[in-house]
């Protein structure tokens, strides 16, 4: 089994090839020109009817309205994890109202009644400690060692 029957190759290559292109070659169909036809008797009829033109404009003009149709959707800000969260700013602020600090690296949140609040810098604010807890921070004071 070694040894491979060239001419056996061949004959199949080239069979293939000869049901290939027989199979692709197609008669071409004979198109008739659209006439009239031997039956009936030709009427001379006018290339084209002439239809009445309305005097109105072309354009119709439509009101515009004074107000937009469209209402505006409010932008929600940012939140990286999840509603009530939001991103602190270079120097660590966040948005007015929002108490509760957090630290992406360390997974914990500050509340204002921690010793370390004032001198921790906040990577993210949280609007309560709810949100801070559904983003799976973790309370400072609540870390063993900690009192």
């Amino acid at each position: 089994m070694n040894h491979l029957h060239w001419w056996l190759f061949a004959l199949s290559f080239l069979t293939g090839l000869v049901l290939t292109i027989a199979l692709t070659i197609r008669p071409v169909e004979r198109q008739v020109p659209v006439g009239t036809s031997a039956g009936r008797s030709a009427k001379s009829e006018p290339p084209t009817t002439k239809i009445p033109v309305a005097k109105e404009s072309p354009t119709t003009k439509i009101p515009v309205a004074k107000e937009s149709p469209t209402t505006k959707i409010p932008t929600v800000p940012h939140a990286p994890y999840g509603p009530g969260s939001a991103p602190a700013t270079r120097d660590g602020g966040g948005p007015a109202g929002w108490l509760v600090k957090g630290r992406s690296d360390t997974r914990l949140y500050y509340t204002p009644d921690d010793a370390t609040y004032d001198s921790t810098v906040a990577q993210v604010w949280f609007k309560d400690e709810k949100s801070a807890a559904r983003a799976l921070f973790t309370p400072w004071r609540k870390r063993p060692g900690s009192g």
